[in-house]
């Protein structure tokens, strides 16, 4: 059972590395239940090394041993049990820190890791049973003395192994105001970022958003889905941004959800709910308020079926009436379909895809300062928006 949930959450964390938020596996049930979000977090991987590949080969070197056990006679057999034991102790020592991690720090349960949680204490029983027989017939594999000495060094291990892998607080840095500065600050993204692809900016606007955007700022088209994990991530990021680069950056949105009810180039429903939020996110915008109804809508992305809408709606403060007529009415679905056709030209095939003036980047940035960097290299790179409008 172990090799087998093992080898289950290597194949999800396989995908979300090689998909993003266009995957989603059967334990996403929602933001308190959800393996996703602890697979893709920065303690699903151990030296670069994902956790799920480690526990598949503890498991098959455990089940190795144990088979050992009962095959062989003699020390041979007490050998392989002493061993396989001692894993056991060490899996259980490192599923609680992971358990820690996942319930106190991600704030969330994930499912195949419970099952490996239960894997081990059936295991930690079982190796119980199976040296307390092996003592009848001869000397004790590992006594209790010994386990507990085992237990107490396996916690050591994973504490020393916690402290060196645990992801790093980002250090107050002086705003980055130059592309000079943005290359000393973090030479490697600057590379990466300035050899992405370019796109011109009239293709990505809506005529309506190229009409309202500033020529003077650095003009950021974030196509998303509500219903996306890391489309929250990245909303928070470029909401900070603004909040840090108030009159150098210009948000602009526009909506790519997963779901076939209105964007025909998804093959499948991976968010059936992200249509109909992205309608209630424009009736917001005729409202005045779609940067309220989007924090509210991300805020609450377990919550976005259809007959909870007119409830979030009313915690962005919105009239409920208009909002409700607008819904009713599809008013807002032709945006919504405009932005899906617009993301399809794109060749967008996952979310969050953002256009810094024009530069493609896909999925999110781990951290809002990697934006800092792209919005001043952009500033000095001059706009890509069409004059004269």
């Amino acid at each position: 059972m172990g090799v087998l949930v093992s080898a289950t959450l290597s194949y999800v964390h396989s995908q979300i590395d090689t998909l993003g938020d266009a995957y989603t596996s059967f334990c996403n049930v929602n933001s308190s239940i959800n393996c996703d979000k602890v697979l893709s977090s920065p303690f699903a991987k151990l030296f670069s090394v994902p956790v799920a590949w480690l526990g598949l080969v503890a498991y098959l070197a455990m089940t190795l041993l144990f088979v050992s056990a009962a095959r062989t006679q003699g020390e041979a057999s007490l050998r392989s049990l002493r061993l396989a034991t001692l894993g056991v102790i060490g899996s259980i020592a490192f599923s609680g820190y992971m358990a820690f991690v996942s319930l106190f720090v991600l704030g969330t349960i994930c499912l195949l890791c419970t099952g490996l949680y239960a894997v081990g204490l059936t295991l930690i029983g079982l190796a119980v049973v199976a040296n307390r027989r092996a003592g009848r017939e001869g000397p004790t594999p590992l006594s209790l003395t010994n386990a507990g000495l085992a237990f107490v060094a396996a916690v050591v291990v994973v504490s020393g192994l916690a402290w060196t892998t645990w992801p790093k607080a980002q250090t107050p840095h002086a705003p980055i105001s130059s592309a000079v500065e943005a290359q000393k600050a973090d030479p490697d993204f600057y590379a990466w970022y300035r050899a992405l692809p370019v796109v011109e900016m009239q293709t990505i606007l809506r005529k309506d958003q190229t009409e309202a955007t500033d020529p003077q700022k650095v003009v950021i088209v974030d196509f998303f889905d509500i219903e996306c994990g890391h489309c929250k991530h990245n909303h928070e990021l470029l909401r900070q941004l603004q909040a840090r680069r108030p009159n150098q950056v210009q948000l602009v949105h526009r909506h790519f959800p997963l779901d076939t009810s209105c964007n025909e180039i998804v093959p499948a429903s991976i968010h059936p709910n992200a249509c109909r939020a992205a309608e209630a996110a424009e009736c917001a915008g005729q409202q005045g308020k779609i940067e309220e109804m989007l924090d509210v809508l991300f805020a609450n992305q377990g919550q976005l079926f259809a007959e909870n809408l007119p409830r979030l709606a009313a915690k962005a403060g919105l009239d409920a009436a208009q909002f409700q007529s607008c819904l009713a009415e599809h008013k807002t679905l032709p945006r919504v379909l405009e932005d899906c056709r617009a993301g399809a030209k794109l060749e967008i095939t996952s979310t969050p895809t953002t256009f810094v003036q024009g530069r493609r980047v896909k999925g999110t940035f781990d951290t809002g300062d990697k934006y800092d960097i792209a919005v001043a290299v952009e500033a000095e790179r001059g706009s890509g928006v069409p004059t004269g409008h």
